[in-house]
């Protein structure tokens, strides 16, 4: 079995048959974090069509938090993105899943505020890549940690997997016998071309102990032909 999912899911889908390795997990995902997102619908006139689709804006460090944001713009040419006349844009930061879960549950209000607060610090600080996106904005759709949670199912809303800074702290691929893990949370970590190459590695991984089980083909030897044996 493969499992495309982080430690947390596959220990709750497995359940009392969950490998050792995940029978004593913590609470929550650490080390580790979530995203907070802000989904932007605006009017295309704003946007050269000439610029580049991706930027990231540093405000202030630490990073994270609003202090770094990552903008992806939707082509002019993607109309499933954005009808005509429009762009779409996603605007992305790291940020801790504690505060947002201990206020989604014990104070909506500071939650909803602490929300509108994010959103306000991202839309300004990608108006220095796109100036006037705030007036020129008919959709403003945010997303935390508990959004995440909510339509992808990852635990606490846990996106981008372990941070790699020790090999020694990754996650190795398997968990047992016949359960595998790929995606985010093993090596090489997040990304698209990260998670592509943890996949090829657990692939190949798998291949290699399937032929290792296969017995060796047997060679079959004729017998020598009877003119062969004959003496002149």
């Amino acid at each position: 079995m493969i499992a495309n999912l982080p430690p947390w899911n596959i220990a709750r889908l497995t359940g009392e048959h969950a490998p050792a390795s995940l029978q004593h997990l913590p609470q929550n995902p650490e080390p580790g974090w979530g995203a907070f997102m802000v989904y932007v619908g605006f009017d295309a006139q704003i946007a050269d069509p000439e610029l580049v689709l991706h930027h990231q804006v540093i405000e202030r460090e630490p990073l994270g938090e609003g202090n770094s944001v990552f903008l992806s713009l939707s082509p002019v040419w993607d109309a499933g993105r954005a009808p005509a006349g429009r762009r779409a844009l996603t605007i992305s930061t790291h940020t801790a899943l504690a505060p947002w879960w201990k206020l989604f549950q014990y104070d909506r209000s500071r939650y909803e505020q602490r929300k509108q607060h994010y959103v306000e610090r991202m839309l300004r600080a990608a108006e220095r890549v796109l100036p006037g996106l705030r007036a020129h904005a008919d959709l403003v759709m945010p997303g935390t940690p508990v959004t995440f949670q909510r339509f992808t199912r990852r635990a606490q809303g846990w996106v981008g997997g372990f941070p790699q800074t020790n090999l020694f702290q990754a996650w190795g691929p398997r968990l047992d016998k016949h359960l595998w893990m790929v995606g985010d949370s093993i090596f090489p970590g997040q990304s698209t071309a990260a998670v592509a190459l943890g996949g090829l590695r657990v692939a190949r991984a798998i291949l290699q102990e399937a032929d290792a089980r296969q017995p060796a083909p047997r060679r079959h030897v004729s017998p020598p032909h009877p003119a062969a044996s004959k003496v002149t």
